[in-house]
């Protein structure tokens, strides 16, 4: 029975883009198109913040630096995602990259077609946020 469900898995595993075998729920899937920004959280419960007071610290900055950026990306023409899990996909075209976030499970991934991906791990305030968008997309972000 058991290899039974291993086989099952490994099927499920080869024919879904959306499952990752350390994530084994369906993954947050991204389109870029353009200047993109998906800023990564893991998913937690109030009993793993029950567990972890700082943890709950860190997710309100998260959140509020998160909130404070987002009108001034998508003002100046940047997509910006939130993916509250572990993994997450990115499709550029026909090609899909699945990333993994990583130990320190928060942070930011700066993504635009032709170029290759930059990751910045942990909370950024929002002006941090604007100022790394604006070197690594190559736009002046409008306040």
């Amino acid at each position: 029975m058991k290899r039974l469900i291993v086989a099952l898995m490994f099927v499920f595993a080869a024919t879904n883009p959306g499952y990752c075998q350390d994530t084994p729920t369906p993954i947050p899937a991204f389109e870029v198109h353009g200047p993109t920004i998906v800023a990564f959280f893991p998913h937690m419960s109030d009993a793993d913040m029950d567990a972890d007071p700082d943890m709950n610290e860190v997710l309100s900055d998260f959140q509020l630096y998160v909130g404070a950026a987002s009108g001034p990306l998508k003002r100046s023409g940047v997509d910006f995602q939130m993916a509250s899990a572990r993994a997450f996909q990115v499709r550029i075209g026909t090609k899909v990259r699945l990333f993994q976030t990583g130990k320190i499970g928060i942070g930011y991934c700066f993504v635009v077609p032709g170029k290759k991906e930059y990751f910045q791990y942990g909370v950024m305030t929002d002006a941090d946020i604007l100022e790394t968008a604006g070197r690594y997309f190559g736009i002046a972000i409008r306040k």
